[in-house]
């Protein structure tokens, strides 16, 4: 699932009539010298989609930041230079997050290709954000444009760089906005949560959280996503007692979160820091009210219309709102919900406001 969000980005822009093509390199560490392979040349949705995973010098507890960064830009010339003997050279360029915006700033600043940077990274909200990182933010100043998909973000980057930036949010995927929540009668109330299985989503928040409601059997919760704290939540369950409440349902694409979304009445975030988080506006495009825990992103955008906001880190705040919501769904009008996430995330506004800032590059050329 990693980059499925510049997959839609990137197939949002093609539909407005322009030649897209995409770069997608996955760095790892010298640990991984085995999978390094050749470039890989896909067309999807008529985007044409350069992947490859390329060794870096990045070692654990290694810090040696000119040749990690000499070395991936060598090894993003590579690729490049293959892309360009293939399609030619873009009008502009558009890097996702600083650790790949870093290597590719040669072509803003020796072949002299307009540059724009879209930050979405959650190391760039942290707090103490990695030294490795902070090495690479040298981009940004080199850049035409830098993109924030929050304002809290954008301000983060202020702070921390002395970036101004613009802000637009994130895009929902059209096909989120094809089919809405399922009206049901059969007497069962359904919380969800997509998210990977890691420290900082909290998913152990949200178990212990929905363990002190004391539901009933006919309310339960479904979490989609997996990771390193799968068995940690595992053993939560069991240890709660929660068995017929809670599943993990694992790994789903996007087609099968769509319709566990339909299926669902409430959705729920616990993370401890979100740039935005893409999962809510999705659960938003279904029409679910949500319960969000104020991570960043998602106080900058949930209205009270669209669901409950809760301290973060608060096991017992969090169980206020599910009960909350779950009280008052009634209340909550599923189109109106709806109709706001396509009015301020759809692909065609979202893209609209992308393409203008790229003419707005160009002409600047």
């Amino acid at each position: 699932m990693a980059g499925n969000y510049e997959a839609v980005q990137a197939k949002a822009i093609a539909q407005k009539g322009h030649d897209v093509s995409v770069i997608s390199i996955k760095w790892m560490n010298p640990l991984h010298l085995f999978k390094y392979g050749r470039v890989k040349l896909r067309l999807v949705d008529g985007i044409h989609v350069y992947e490859c995973i390329r060794i870096t010098l990045s070692i654990p507890h290694v810090f040696l930041p000119k040749l990690e960064q000499k070395t991936m830009e060598w090894q993003f010339k590579k690729v490049y230079s293959l892309f360009e003997k293939e399609q030619g050279r873009p009008d502009i360029v558009h890097a996702h997050i600083i650790r790949y915006a870093a290597p590719a700033i040669y072509l803003k600043t020796e072949l002299h290709l307009p540059f724009v940077i879209t930050e979405h990274w959650s190391a760039l909200n942290d707090n103490n954000t990695p030294k490795r990182t902070m090495n690479q933010t040298f981009a940004y100043k080199q850049a035409d444009k830098v993109i924030c998909v929050s304002d809290v973000l954008a301000d983060k980057l202020n702070s921390k760089c002395g970036i101004d930036s613009l802000v637009i949010n994130n895009m929902v995927s059209e096909q989120f906005f094809l089919c809405k929540k399922e009206t049901r009668n059969d007497g069962r109330f359904r919380f969800v949560s997509v998210s990977a299985l890691r420290r900082k989503k909290r998913l152990d928040l949200l178990v212990r959280a929905f363990a002190s409601c004391q539901f009933p059997e006919s309310v339960s919760l479904d979490i989609v996503g997996d990771g390193e704290d799968r068995p940690v939540l595992e053993r939560m369950i069991q240890d709660l007692s929660l068995g017929k409440q809670v599943r993990l349902l694992g790994l789903k694409a996007p087609e099968e979160v769509n319709r566990i979304l339909c299926q669902s009445d409430c959705f729920v975030l616990s993370s401890s820091t979100e740039t935005f988080s893409i999962v809510l506006i999705e659960a938003l495009a279904k029409g679910l009210p949500v319960v969000s825990t104020k991570c960043g992103g998602p106080e900058t955008f949930v209205r009270d219309k669209d669901g409950v906001l809760v301290e973060n880190e608060n096991a017992e705040d969090l169980a206020r709102g599910m009960k909350y919501v779950m009280s008052n769904i009634r209340y909550y009008d599923p189109e109106e919900i709806r109709q706001h996430c396509y009015d301020n995330f759809s692909q065609n506004v979202i893209a609209n406001k992308i393409i203008d800032v790229y003419n707005q590059v160009l002409e600047l050329k």
